[in-house]
């Protein structure tokens, strides 16, 4: 991927910049890590970007403080950003200063450690870039790393990268980490909750190469490990419990991930099979499914009111519980008199209707977890934002192993179980 364009004079004060921090001074004695490279052709417009980016460099934040207060300020990507696919870029100005940030749905943003952001402007207005504050970069490894000032001499201030702790969900009990990001050599503690019946079996914590980390029991169900330079996930399994029952799906294994989700549900009236002695476990959940067990939760109280969505007859198995979502605040449709009662539900959609049906109950939903450490964090819809940042501190949603939560991803019934099974015992307890 070409980042700079090689009949630029930015892109040769960008090489040359390149050239001067690796034979101007003794290899030992180089100045490592990022510098502001920025090139003018007009003193109405700055182009910026940086050398020395680290490698693998997914997405980045960086805020410019700029010489004109007052002034409007507008920003464009360069073309061998905007060019990459699945990239997103942003920028958002608070007086003399412009933040932008930009991500890559795939693959990295830089070139030997160069990355040429775009151009910022002003209408009329003369203005210099002075330094680049608060420079935050993430890595395909999930470290995100925090540069306090960057300037054409480097870096002023201490470096600081971080890694995040995922939890795994767990039947039985659940546990708790803080902080949820932290740099190498810092303490990480757990706590752990079993529910009632159940007991702690086994908690483990391991790198991103599967590597066991040592924990330390401090007693009151809470242990400390020392945070590596990676990712870390924690694992555990609670014993105890009454004895799961017999299901009557031929299709559900006793020692599938997901029995135990499937037997809650099932026990609670909330989901059944799917005729001929099937649960499904594989098949994608519509949304009308969704709203229809919502409303089992509830009860199936009495409808009187009618959405008037034109795909929704009269009839159906799930128009009352469309009207009653709609009637309450649940769904809404997509604004063009549809609500697509048979079409694949995604994370951020289910997300957003479990976050209006707990404001519906009463119960707290001002929990918000940080997105950003997530590769695709950027793609979460803006309708969507606060009720994944809340589903995702619930522990209703979790990301992949890669580190992606995958907000446009379908669920399958047995996923759609676990995560109904979450949102009775974590939120509507």
């Amino acid at each position: 991927m070409k980042i700079v364009r090689k009949t630029s004079v930015f892109s040769l004060l960008l090489a040359l910049a390149m050239v001067v921090s690796m034979l101007a001074v003794p290899a030992a004695a180089a100045s490592s890590g990022p510098r502001l490279v920025t090139s003018s052709e007009e003193a109405t417009s700055q182009e910026v970007g940086f050398t020395g980016l680290p490698d693998g460099c997914q997405s980045l934040q960086v805020t410019f403080d700029l010489s004109a207060d007052g002034a409007v300020y507008a920003f464009a990507a360069d073309n061998s950003v905007s060019s990459i696919p699945g990239v997103y870029t942003t920028f958002k100005q608070d007086g003399a200063k412009v933040t932008v940030y930009v991500t890559a749905k795939s693959g990295t943003l830089t070139d030997n450690g160069a990355l040429t952001l775009g151009v910022i402007s002003t209408v009329d207005t003369p203005f210099t870039v002075t330094k680049a504050l608060d420079m935050k970069t993430l890595d395909s490894g999930l470290g995100e790393t925090t540069y306090p000032t960057v300037d054409e001499d480097g870096v002023t201030g201490e470096v600081v990268t971080t890694w995040p702790i995922t939890v795994k969900s767990a039947t039985g009990g659940k546990v708790t980490v803080s902080p949820t990001r932290a740099p190498a050599g810092m303490s990480v503690t757990l706590t752990v909750q079993p529910e009632d019946g159940y007991q702690l079996e086994q908690l483990t914590a391991a790198d991103a190469s599967g590597k066991t980390l040592e924990l330390r029991d401090r007693g009151e169900g809470r242990y400390t490990f020392t945070m590596p330079s990676s990712a870390v996930t924690v694992t555990a399994t609670f014993q105890g419990g009454e004895t799961a029952a017999t299901l009557p799906f031929t299709d559900v294994a006793a020692d599938s991930w997901y029995y135990d989700s499937v037997a809650y549900v099932y026990e609670k009236g909330l989901m059944g099979g799917t005729g001929d002695g099937l649960f499904a476990p594989d098949l994608t959940t519509s949304r009308a499914m969704i709203v229809t067990i919502l409303y089992r939760l509830e009860n199936s109280p009495a409808v009187t009111t009618s959405a008037g969505f034109t795909d929704v007859a009269a009839d159906t198995w799930y128009t009352d519980a469309v009207n009653w979502a709609n009637a309450n605040g649940i769904v809404t449709g997509y604004g063009d008199g549809r609500f697509g009662p048979e079409d694949t539900i995604t994370r951020e959609q289910m997300a957003v209707i479990l976050y209006r049906a707990a404001k519906l109950l009463g119960r707290d939903v001002s929990a918000r977890a940080d997105l950003s450490g997530y590769t695709d964090a950027a793609n979460v819809g803006e309708y969507a934002v606060e009720a994944m940042q809340w589903a995702v501190a619930q522990g209703l949603l979790t990301g992949t192993d890669a580190g992606a939560l995958l907000p446009s991803g379908s669920a399958t019934r047995s996923q759609a179980a676990a995560l109904l099974m979450r949102f009775c015992e974590n939120v509507l307890k």
